[in-house]
């Protein structure tokens, strides 16, 4: 999955800068044609454009979006080379353009979010069968302890984990408490984060888990955190001085 992301990454970066500049020129160009497109059809062309570009990476879509909105606005209603309107029939155009691509961009991010999901769950499956049925070639400790982290939780990859002294007080802390059968075996980490407190006194850090931008929320397996927590505390005893 990491490996993915980095590979993607530049691409997706790229769509994102390039998306608003392209709705400049094709508003532009448009504009200046002898004959000269009307607004519905510049309007369609930059709704194929910013759905084509949402496809690819749902936040170029909505930043493509919104810039094709106020540029066919800007070329192409009265007064022209201005951000004001004038016709009803000109704000019912735009509004209709800024919906629909806004719409298309939206669903293609939650579609994306929950294949990408899908994906990682399949691909822990078939990790976990492989180790159950003894075809995993023998590892390093390390390397070994990690593949098994990895198994325990899909949702792992999608969770950005940090150190802090002060938490942010608007975010939620996971208790430590003794389990009981009223407990869910689910932990729903909102956008902003939740933090989960070690059970060693010397360690005054806190451990920040924050879902990856277009995943919030996110449900994580109790268990799961709580074991990424004794790891993490069983690495931080190490940097402590008696």
């Amino acid at each position: 999955m990491n490996e993915y992301q980095i590979r993607t990454w530049p691409s997706l970066r790229l769509i994102l800068w390039l998306g608003p500049p392209c709705a400049f020129a094709i508003a532009k160009l448009t504009a200046q044609q002898s004959d000269g497109l009307s607004i519905a059809n510049t309007a369609l062309i930059l709704a194929i454009f910013s759905t084509a570009i949402g496809a690819l990476n749902p936040m170029a879509g909505v930043f493509t979006s919104l810039s094709g909105g106020a540029f066919l606005n800007y070329f192409h209603t009265e007064p022209v080379h201005s951000f004001r309107m004038s016709s009803s029939s000109d704000i019912l155009m735009i509004s209709l353009f800024m919906v629909l691509s806004l719409s298309v961009s939206i669903v293609t991010s939650f579609r994306m979010r929950r294949n990408l999901i899908a994906n990682r769950r399949d691909s822990v499956k078939y990790q976990q069968d492989a180790f159950t049925n003894n075809n995993v070639p023998p590892q390093l400790a390390p390397e070994f302890w990690q593949s098994l982290i990895e198994r325990i939780d899909p949702n792992l990859s999608f969770i950005q984990v940090s150190f802090t002294n002060t938490p942010p007080q608007h975010i939620p802390t996971i208790a430590r408490h003794r389990p009981t059968s009223a407990d869910s075996p689910i932990v729903v980490i909102p956008e902003c984060g939740a933090s989960v407190e070690f059970l060693d006194p010397r360690i005054s850090q806190v451990l920040i888990l924050k879902p990856t931008p277009g995943f919030a929320p996110l449900t994580l397996s109790r268990a799961a955190i709580f074991a990424l927590s004794n790891d993490a505390e069983l690495s931080l005893q190490g940097t402590i001085e008696e």
